[in-house]
């Protein structure tokens, strides 16, 4: 729904250890949200895009790896709303996103096959420049205020929060 004051379709990334006690949690290497922002790797699906589909490629360009192991995944979408400043700057730095209210993510759990030994930023443009684990409490105090609930959502569809 290009354009049209909706919700741009989406898919966010959950990597969890083995015991499914921390989350991997990655820093932004753009400053479009403010310093030091922390989250999931996420992304738009393209048009036809299944979100499964679409998960693996964001896995692929973010992370730059896609042998993951999928869990689970959230029973319905999360959506969240930008605020306007956001919407304002995300026009900006890329205008294929303006006209969005906010996005609709289809949330999955993931494990990493080859442990995180295999995510790389060294892919052009670099989405993130850092990671590290925490609790899945912790990663919704991460993330940017417009996101919070989403992520407490997200978290809890899966199962990582009560």
């Amino acid at each position: 729904m290009n354009g049209g004051r909706g919700y741009r379709r989406n898919v966010c990334g959950v990597i969890a250890d083995a015991r499914e006690a921390r989350v991997l949690v990655f820093r932004r290497a753009d400053l479009l949200l403010g310093a030091q922002v922390w989250q999931f790797p996420q992304g738009g699906l393209e048009p036809d895009e299944a979100p499964l589909a679409g998960l693996l490629r964001e896995l692929r360009e973010e992370i730059g790896t896609a042998d993951v192991t999928v869990l689970r995944a959230a029973p319905h979408p999360i959506r969240y709303e930008f605020p306007a400043d956001v919407l304002a700057r995300v026009a900006l730095a890329d205008p294929a996103k303006a006209g969005y209210i906010g996005q609709e993510q289809n949330w999955f759990l993931v494990r990493l096959n080859g442990g995180t030994e295999a995510i790389h930023f060294d892919h052009q443009p670099a989405e993130f420049n850092a990671f590290r684990w925490v609790t899945p409490a912790d990663a919704v105090t991460l993330v940017v205020e417009f996101k919070t609930a989403a992520y407490r959502a997200g978290l809890r569809a899966l199962g990582l929060l009560p």
